[in-house]
């Protein structure tokens, strides 16, 4: 559809992988609808059947994977809580990706749409749910719950990189990649869940857990001088073998592989330069700048450790 488009330019805070983006198309944006058949399944059994991820035109192109050729991935946004629950309202966004080679699907607009009601003189922060999460699945392997949006501590998480581990051109899993390189180890919190909705732990699916945030004042500040930095975006790198045995290797790209030190100084500078095209703006109200300046002094802290 006309609103959903893939942008191959990271924000400033990704810098690192610019040089890399690939080219991608957009299948589909479809919202559920379970039908009685489907209320009839098992809960385990629907979970799998209802979440599986296939090219909706091609249903046979996701039957095993290839390095260099076309796979689909998709993004699954919802609101927080069970997911297992027939009654769960959910979009399912399905995108084409070249199978090994680092790729990035972004939901322009998505910050404003599912976080700021945007209004006719004013943008009110007042979401539908308490937390927006999603997760990504390709052929019929799904990867844990992760949180976008988190309405009551105001917070966005941006940093979301999805391993997709495939044997002999079957996907096998997928599993997120550490987000705590973009922020101080302190600054780094629990941001993973189970399928139920419940907090996992890195002890119970043995993989990173936690992940950076900015604040909703911090996005206002990136939004209003026209960094798209807490748009609803997923990176996605492979691991494994492909059908032909042949080794997947993407997955050295992910932003983890990188020192800390040089990805959270690309969060500094981005928000550095945020903050001073903060400055030349008049359109922004003083009210909301002022909170997103103070806020962004906070995140300075928490990269830097100084003002």
């Amino acid at each position: 559809p006309s609103t959903m488009a893939l942008r191959f330019l990271l924000s400033a805070c990704l810098l690192l992988h610019s040089s890399l983006l690939l080219p991608a198309v957009v299948l589909s944006q479809e919202t559920n609808d379970v039908d009685s058949q489907q209320q009839q399944q098992d809960e385990q059994q629907r979970s799998i059947a209802t979440y599986d991820c296939v090219d909706p035109n091609n249903r046979e192109i996701a039957s095993v994977v290839r390095r260099g050729a076309i796979t689909t991935v998709c993004l699954y946004v919802g609101p927080d809580g069970d997911w297992n629950d027939e009654g769960v309202i959910y979009k399912r966004f399905s995108v084409n990706l070249k199978a090994d080679e680092f790729s990035t699907y972004e939901i322009p607009g998505s910050f404003d749409a599912m976080v700021m009601k945007s209004k006719k003189d004013n943008k009110d922060y007042d979401p539908d749910y308490d937390a927006t999460h999603i997760f990504a699945a390709s052929q019929s392997s799904l990867s844990f719950l992760r949180r976008y949006h988190d309405k009551t501590n105001s917070r966005i998480y941006p940093f979301l990189t999805a391993i997709v581990d495939v044997r002999d051109g079957i996907v096998r899993g997928i599993a997120w990649d550490d987000a705590c390189v973009f922020c101080e180890k302190a600054e780094c919190v629990p941001n993973t869940y189970n399928l139920d909705g419940s907090l996992a732990t890195a002890e119970q699916i043995n993989q990173p857990v936690d992940g950076c945030h900015f604040s909703v004042d911090e996005c206002l500040g990136f939004a209003a001088t026209g960094d798209n930095a807490c748009d609803l975006r997923l990176h996605v790198v492979w691991t494994g073998t492909d059908v032909d045995g042949k080794v997947m290797l993407s997955s050295d790209s992910r932003f983890s592989m990188f020192p800390p030190n040089r990805v959270q100084e690309n969060v500094n500078n981005s928000v550095n330069n945020m903050m001073a095209g903060l400055k030349t703006i008049t359109g922004f109200g003083k009210r909301k700048l002022k909170a997103a300046a103070e806020s962004l002094w906070t995140l300075k802290d928490k990269v830097t450790g100084s003002v």
